[in-house]
């Protein structure tokens, strides 16, 4: 009965009733929106960069070549000498393989990957799963055929036996290479990363499409690959190491070269996650300053509100209610906003958080995870909602006192 007459207080004052819902819903989402934005972001980008061992380029930033090598974004920088990919190859004691990576040419906005088959034999992970799982077809083996990423299968309605022509550059529109197009081989599971939207091809068609040797084909054999790569460029080297203390023997020979960095991706996301930290403990203080207001202003706007029906209260104390009835529906108004605000800043957080996760991959193929509440968040909404209704007991308290003198 209580319960009704609280619920029907709220519903005859409908707009002070959604503002106060809309403030504590606004407040909190944003708090949760944040936090789970920035355990997403770390959790996909780490896995993203989880095949990345070490990468080798030319001197330049470490941040352009990630965003290049791992997540195809960006421009490449300038191009080594194969012969550093025989040099790293012949490292038996330090180095388990090293693939070369050519950047350059598309195809519908998408990057296509000059590499080696070597790329399919790739392990990932604690587990050492494969990375690149064919769904259909197979491996390339021959210059100009492709292995599509699922996304790419997807948006340009693709198949095992398509063709289509390269694009110089990352854009969608331009001059087609049409003296030499590719055929699609194979299209890969979803990795859950960037390489759902690659096309990956052998290293020679690159080189080859560059060259624009219209009249001649390219062979197969090793033999003939190896005298093809004896002046040919790669965009980045992909390096896998035997171990740990391998990787760091490799690092300290480039330590002091001029011609040649060498990077650790996962490095490189963890230093752009301390710059990135900065900012998003800025927003965390936001968001707590906005949760604290958001709480004082649903308090002070309740009480204002029971001020305005104290001849109600008044009313139904003549009637028979008692001092606790009155404090009943009072708190239990309380216990009806705060129960909705938290609703709705959940479904914002949740809300918010799963449209950019989309949005994020559909431009990138970054691979957030779900949303899900974390002990921190669990003990945010907690806070708050506990919060709120105590301090309610405050201004219940002043309004028991004016209605006691009016008696």
């Amino acid at each position: 009965m209580l319960r009704k007459a609280a619920l029907r207080q709220l519903i005859h004052r409908p707009v002070t009733t959604l503002l106060m819902i809309l403030i504590m819903g606004l407040s909190l989402g944003i708090s949760l929106f944040l936090s789970s934005l920035h355990e997403g972001l770390h959790e996909g980008l780490t896995k993203a960069t989880e095949p990345f061992s070490l990468l080798v380029s030319s001197p330049g930033s470490q941040y352009q070549l990630v965003l290049t090598s791992v997540f195809l974004q960006d421009r490449p920088l300038p191009n080594l000498p194969y012969e550093e990919v025989d040099a790293l190859s012949g490292q038996k004691k330090l180095v388990r393989f090293a693939l070369p990576l050519a950047f350059g040419d598309s195809y519908g906005g998408y990057r296509i990957v000059g590499t080696t088959d070597g790329i399919f034999a790739m392990t990932t992970g604690k587990n050492k799963d494969k990375w690149l799982i064919l769904q259909q077809g197979r491996p390339f083996s021959a210059p100009y055929e492709a292995v599509i990423g699922a996304d790419v299968a997807r948006r340009l309605h693709l198949t095992v036996g398509s063709t289509f022509s390269s694009l110089h550059g990352l854009v969608q529109k331009g001059r087609a290479h049409k003296e030499h197009p590719y055929t699609v081989v194979g299209i890969l599971t979803d990795v859950k990363g960037p390489y759902n939207q690659a096309i990956l091809t052998s290293i020679e068609s690159i080189w080859d499409a560059h060259e624009h040797k219209k009249n001649k084909k390219l062979e197969a054999t090793k033999a003939d690959n190896k005298m093809h790569n004896d002046h040919k460029e790669v965009s980045a080297i992909l390096v896998e190491p035997v171990g740990y203390s391998e990787a760091y023997q490799l690092a300290a020979k480039y330590q002091h070269r001029k011609d040649a960095m060498l990077v650790f991706p996962s490095q490189s996301i963890v230093q752009l996650f301390n710059l990135m930290g900065r900012g998003e403990r800025m927003w965390q203080k936001v968001g707590l300053f906005l949760m604290v207001l958001s709480t004082l202003i649903v308090v002070m706007t309740s009480y204002l509100s029971s001020l305005s029906r104290l001849r109600e209260y008044a009313i139904m104390r003549a009637l028979g209610a008692t001092g606790k009835d009155i404090s009943h529906i009072f708190l239990w108004q309380n216990a009806f906003l705060v129960l909705c605000g938290t609703a709705a800043g959940t479904l914002l957080g949740i809300g918010a958080y799963t449209l950019l996760a989309h949005a994020l991959a559909s431009t990138t193929a970054l691979s957030l995870p779900l949303f899900s509440f974390s002990p921190v968040m669990g003990i945010l909404l907690a806070a708050t909602v506990a919060a709120t209704l105590l301090l309610s007991l405050i201004p219940l308290k002043i309004l028991k006192e004016k209605l006691a003198s009016m008696m």
